[in-house]
């Protein structure tokens, strides 16, 4: 049994590693990088915010998203304005130019959903989906929360976007 399970982490593994090597690749060739569509689609999503706003809302620190925020702003993606009553505060928002990359992205990313699960039927996909759901609550049964994982990832997050 122990193979077994190391087998399926194994899987587990794999196919995670393909999917972001997959969205990766596919985000390259319209020059966006990892972690900046969670971005842009906060953005399109929420009309204007911080920094912070967005860094708590993408559990990192404001610092760690510099350099992608940089980058956007660069490359037209994304606006800074001043806060009107808070000039020490740049506030953001997505410019024509960033939905048209997000959406173009989100088209790619839907693409290679669709791969994954090509051959599953509904049933098989909600079933997998279920399963998932159930390993998350095997690996957190020992009563860690959503938020200590949070503050976990925030950390290993910190400056993750400096190799984007």
């Amino acid at each position: 049994m122990d193979n077994l399970y190391h087998q399926a982490g194994l899987n587990l593994r794999r196919v995670s590693l393909l999917h972001r090597y997959r969205i990766t690749a596919a985000l390259s060739g319209l020059k966006i990088y990892r972690g900046q569509p969670e971005i842009l689609g906060y953005l399109l999503n929420h009309g204007d915010c911080s920094q912070k706003e967005l860094a708590d809302y993408l559990g990192v620190s404001p610092a760690s998203i510099a350099t992608s925020l940089k980058r956007m702003s660069k490359a037209g993606f994304i606006e800074r304005t001043a806060d009107e009553k808070d000039r020490r505060i740049n506030r953001l928002k997505i410019t024509d130019e960033g939905k048209t990359v997000f959406l173009s992205g989100k088209a790619e990313c839907d693409k290679i959903d669709a791969a994954m699960f090509s051959g599953f039927s509904e049933k098989e996909i909600t079933d997998f989906s279920d399963m998932l759901s159930k390993i998350a609550k095997n690996l957190s049964s020992d009563g860690i929360s959503d938020k200590e994982v949070m503050d976990y990832l925030k950390k290993e997050r910190n400056g993750d976007d400096k190799n984007d």
